[in-house]
């Protein structure tokens, strides 16, 4: 990820797809990389309150070939949050494209919609 001058994180386009959506083709990639939405740096030290996964059920979509977010650190998250239920997907950091239909039927499984 690269700053910019006003302190947005960007992943730079010739990147995107190896590091970011390596299980979608390269059209959707460049797709994804010409239309991301970068965080401003400082948000990653930004002081929360109470969050509300200690107050709620929560479920967890682990993607196993994310390279943004080692699987390690996901299940971790995944385990700290007492996740009813934890989906692995052979997936990168894009499941929610490159799985939609997956990922899509655990939120309506969270929502009680299934």
């Amino acid at each position: 990820m690269a700053p910019d001058s006003d302190g947005y994180l960007w992943i730079k386009t010739d990147k995107f797809h190896e590091c970011f959506c390596q299980d979608l083709t390269a059209d959707e990639a460049l797709v994804m990389a010409v239309a991301q939405k970068a965080p401003l740096a400082d948000t990653f030290g930004n002081t929360i309150g109470e969050p509300a996964w200690k107050h709620k059920p929560s479920w967890y979509q682990l993607s196993s070939d994310d390279r943004m977010i080692a699987p390690e650190n996901q299940r971790r998250m995944a385990q700290r949050l007492q996740a009813k239920k934890v989906m692995v997907l052979n997936a990168s950091h894009a499941s929610l494209v490159s799985h939609a239909d997956e990922v899509a039927g655990l939120i309506d499984e969270a929502a009680g919609l299934k």
